[in-house]
């Protein structure tokens, strides 16, 4: 009887083990699926993101200098801020709201609406900046 008795003992301790290991698997399998959809997520690029703190300044330059390539190249092209020596700041606001697409190559291209930095006729502006490595 004590053999017996010793046997549903060791019996007993197994299937206490594997039940509580079974339930840890079972949970940590649940923390998984739970933390699955967090990595998934993916926040849209920001310019800041992109370009680094000074952004602002970063694209005021490069845009500023595309815009005076553009009208050395086409003399029709006319942009406000050229023109007039003025800041770009005087016509757009380059902030976190600026309208922008990320090209293929992951170099924003900021967008300007028809009329802002040029005559209406142009239609909408847009200019690829090359982002920083950083």
């Amino acid at each position: 009887m004590k053999k017996n008795g010793y046997q549903m003992l060791v019996l007993l301790t197994l299937l206490c083990s594997m039940l509580l290991l079974s339930a840890c698997t079972a949970e940590a399998a649940v923390g998984e699926e739970a933390a699955a959809p967090a990595a998934e997520e993916q926040t849209e690029p920001t310019l800041e993101s992109l370009l680094g703190e000074d952004y602002v300044d970063y694209l005021t330059e490069t845009i500023t200098m595309q815009m005076g390539n553009r009208m050395d190249k086409d003399p029709e092209v006319r942009y406000f801020p050229i023109e007039d020596n003025a800041p770009l700041s005087d016509y757009v606001t380059i902030d976190e709201n600026t309208e922008f697409e990320v090209d293929d190559e992951g170099n924003p291209v900021i967008i300007f609406p028809a009329g802002t930095v040029t005559d209406e006729a142009n239609s909408v502006q847009s200019f690829r900046v090359p982002k920083l490595y950083q």
